[in-house]
């Protein structure tokens, strides 16, 4: 389950950097600032909603994974 979620963190790293680079771009940001920072953030969104779950019971259901990695 670890590696699962560990490649679906780097996958959310991937899909939330690439939109954010023209915006980076337009507003002078170095495109990889932009890519990290925006990444970053929505794997932390991620991380964040996984650690709650798994403080209210101290485990991780399937179901709490992927409400995780929802949009």
């Amino acid at each position: 389950m670890t590696a699962a979620v560990a490649k679906r963190l780097i996958a959310t790293f991937v899909a939330a950097g690439i939109p954010n680079v023209l915006a980076g771009a337009m507003v002078d940001v170095a495109v990889w600032q932009a890519a990290v920072m925006s990444g970053a953030i929505a794997v932390l969104g991620a991380v964040q909603t996984l650690a709650q779950a798994y403080k209210a019971d101290g485990k991780l259901t399937d179901s709490e994974i992927e409400e995780a990695f929802k949009g």
